[in-house]
């Protein structure tokens, strides 16, 4: 069906008096236009017919039993998953090496296999300190740089039952 074709579909639904089908479409479409006027200017009132998402309000806890937890990780499984991230990025391959010889140089005589331990304890603060406000690099470098939030939240679980009005719109 043509897009023509639904909207006079939906103009002969406003037909109440057959004995004046222009006025009755006039009035209805009128009433119609005042109501999306209404709904778009008054903030509290929610558009008629128009299912909300069933993804809305889900960060804020919406649609979830039980309540909102958050955990806060070991900070030593933390360090491991941001070095982890941070070792597989091509635009941190450089800054390993100057890292390294940082090490070697802060802390001489010391062993190759502390070296690299104490890389991997200490590399993605060193990152973030050394490079957190110069200009020249990379934006994404940068949001690797920065530290990932410790809290996570969880819920017991999610409400799936809504279905939309609209399967297609």
């Amino acid at each position: 069906m043509f897009p023509f074709e639904r909207f006079i579909d939906v103009l002969k639904k406003y037909v109440h008096n057959r004995s004046w089908l222009e006025g009755s479409i006039a009035q209805g479409y009128g009433t119609e236009e005042v109501i999306e006027l209404c709904v778009d200017f008054i903030l509290d009132l929610d558009p008629i017919g128009i299912p909300e998402s069933r993804h809305e309000g889900r960060l804020s806890g919406k649609g979830t039993l039980g309540k909102k937890t958050y955990i806060s990780m070991e900070s030593d499984y933390f360090n491991k998953a941001h070095y982890t991230v941070l070792q597989n990025s091509s635009l941190v391959d450089p800054y390993i090496e100057v890292h390294k010889d940082f090490i070697r140089s802060e802390w001489p005589g010391n062993n190759e296999a502390w070296i690299r331990h104490h890389h991997m304890e200490t590399f993605g603060d060193w990152l973030r300190k050394e490079y957190q406000g110069d200009e020249n690099i990379h934006e994404q470098l940068y949001l690797l740089a920065r530290r990932p939030s410790w809290h996570i939240n969880t819920y017991k679980g999610y409400v799936w039952g809504y279905k939309p009005l609209y399967p297609y719109g």
